[in-house]
């Protein structure tokens, strides 16, 4: 297998979906992606994607996210396209002058993005760390905290018996919180344990997925998740659902 010096060997099997018009970043990471014997499939519309979604099952999709300017609602294309194959990681190139509204509100439905001039090696390495996230390579495991379940290998999350629907991202870090529940984990942690480098720019993407993953699993039902002033997060279980193992501990914390 062919790779450049400092670009990681993608040890996949399925293809790479890109999703944009023609551009020489495209081009590029098709070159390089093809010379490392990846399968890549290229759609330049939302239905030419989903088309090769249905027959292809690519694991990896590279989304040029100047599409939005001429596709309305790209998030739902991206949940669409999404539907039902929980393995597939998503990538987005956005414009180096992307209003931070608009990387924000395509953030929760994709895994990764990258904004400015595309670099192809950089677009590689990032492809790697997603190719790492895949279900298949994960090592299964129940995770049980009060009245929240977790099974990493079904890629299922319930509590109280609710069934709770998980982006990959938001799966990641309730995986995180369940596996050092009690234990307060600070932002930085985080960012390297989740995303496993260093959002620059991008502080407060941990407060935003704190928020959504709080909302799917605090709807109608006590707080877990917790915010420590000036340390991190903490999860614990809700007051009533504690084993006893579970009741022992408590953090300081502001209330959020």
């Amino acid at each position: 297998m062919e790779t450049t010096e400092g670009s990681p060997a993608l040890r996949i099997s399925s293809p790479v979906l890109i999703l944009g018009g023609p551009s020489p970043a495209r081009n590029e990471l098709t070159q390089r992606l093809r010379g490392m014997d990846v399968k890549v499939l290229q759609a330049a519309s939302a239905a030419e994607a989903a088309q090769l979604r249905a027959e292809e099952a690519p694991s990896l999709l590279v989304l040029d996210a100047r599409l939005a300017r001429r596709v309305p609602q790209l998030e739902d294309v991206v949940d669409d396209l999404r539907s039902g194959r929980d393995e597939t990681a998503v990538l987005a190139w956005f414009d180096a002058d992307a209003p931070q509204e608009d990387i924000l509100a395509l953030c929760r439905p994709i895994d990764d993005h990258m904004a400015g001039a595309i670099a192809v090696e950089e677009s590689v390495r990032r492809l790697h760390f997603l190719t790492g996230r895949l279900p298949e390579q994960r090592d299964g495991e129940r995770l049980i905290v009060g009245d929240l379940e977790m099974d990493t290998t079904q890629r299922t999350v319930t509590r109280a018996g609710r069934d709770i629907d998980l982006s990959d991202t938001e799966f990641r870090l309730l995986r995180l919180l369940m596996r050092h529940a009690r234990t307060v984990l600070p932002k930085s942690q985080i960012l390297q344990e989740v995303w496993e480098y260093e959002f620059a720019g991008q502080a407060n993407i941990v407060e935003l997925y704190i928020s959504y993953v709080r909302k799917k699993i605090e709807a109608d039902s006590p707080r877990m998740i917790h915010t420590v002033r000036g340390a991190g997060y903490v999860l614990r279980p809700a007051r009533g659902t504690e084993t006893g193992a579970e009741s022992a501990d408590s953090a300081p914390e502001d209330g959020g």
